[in-house]
């Protein structure tokens, strides 16, 4: 039978995304990042959680803003050091810099406001109806074009054997946090029990902040028609531009949002209303996280325990890697005393 959700451990903050054939872990003061090398055994690196001293971190819809750019900076390196850590012996490790890491960045970003922003409207433009007459109508148009392609993205994942990995490994890591917040002694057998499902999951993020984009643009639409260029704007294609320009500009408010519904949806999960709003985000979960296998749950064993056990050293990726270990069954896969 499973147990209720024990309070104490929510509030320690665990949560944490699936690497390359691997599980990072992180709570409010460390991170581990756990991975399978080639050879079967396992490796890790443990950090501190760098303290956030900008007082607007704890401010309403902007805390949201700066806490995805921190986990963004955090995932990078983490799948970085993922990456090198499951290469083949010989194989060319790939280097962080500042610099790469930015640019990836800017990328990463360039590339989802081109799919997710720029797309659906010229889409929808295409399709015929008029934006500044019928607002709502465009943007509710726009919005289902959207959604529509993040979930053939989705889809789209699982053609891939490496990315199908990465989605086991994700649902290892929401396991292993449901049954750590469920008050569970970590072990195989009692993590099998809970779901892949996790209401903090990064995907609810996404599906909330593509839902929240879809009421705000109407607004967009209507103050560029009928306040910016009352009198008419200087031609078409100026007023498109003007409209994704000031939907890009929104999308720091947007992600704001998302982040303050997200974490009512955890605390007050049981409200009708916001299990309604949560609700497609977590079924899209369905999509992104898949029933791992006994080797992948001892990943998220091994990352848990070295996340909860201040006994073990910090770890870094340059250490000498004598720190690598091969497990089995017999691991002694239980929570410090002082963790319970």
């Amino acid at each position: 039978m499973k147990k209720e959700l024990d309070k104490s451990r929510v509030v320690q903050g665990v949560g944490g995304q699936a690497v390359i054939e691997g599980i990072m872990l992180r709570n409010k003061t460390d991170y581990v990042v756990a991975v399978r090398k080639p050879d079967k055994s396992l490796t890790y690196i443990k950090k501190p959680v760098k303290e956030n001293k900008n007082p607007m971190s704890k401010w309403i819809f902007i805390r949201g803003i700066i806490n995805l750019f921190s986990m963004v900076k955090m995932g990078y390196s983490t799948l970085v050091y993922s990456a090198n850590a499951s290469l083949q012996e010989g194989e060319k490790k790939e280097e962080i810099s500042p610099l790469g890491m930015t640019i990836s960045m800017v990328i990463s970003l360039v590339f989802a406001v081109g799919i997710f922003v720029i797309l659906p409207y010229v889409t929808t433009s295409l399709l015929g109806i008029d934006e500044k007459s019928s607002p709502v109508a465009f943007n509710m148009l726009r919005g289902a074009i959207k959604l529509l392609i993040f979930i053939l993205y989705l889809f789209c994942m699982h053609f891939f054997k490496d990315i199908r990995r990465v989605f086991e490994y994700h649902g290892a890591e929401h396991m292993v946090v449901n049954a750590f917040e469920h008050g569970e002694e970590p072990n195989k057998e009692n993590i099998k029990k809970y779901t892949t499902i996790h209401p903090r999951c990064g995907t609810t993020f996404l599906f909330l902040v593509l839902s929240i984009s879809i009421i705000l643009y109407m607004f967009t639409s209507y103050f560029v028609y009928n306040i910016v260029y009352a009198n008419g704007a200087p031609s078409e294609i100026i007023a498109r531009t003007t409209v994704v320009a000031f939907n890009i500009m929104l999308l720091p408010l947007v992600s704001g949002i998302s982040y303050e519904l997200l974490r009512l949806g955890f605390r007050f999960g049981s409200f009708p209303l916001v299990r309604i709003i949560i609700l497609p985000g977590l079924l899209l979960q369905k999509i992104t996280t898949k029933r791992p296998d006994d080797e992948e749950i001892e990943v998220a064993l091994f990352a848990l325990n070295r996340l909860l056990d201040s006994s073990v050293a910090y770890k870094n990726e340059d250490d000498d890697d004598m720190m690598s270990e091969k497990i089995d069954d017999t691991e002694k896969d239980i929570i410090p005393e002082d963790k319970k």
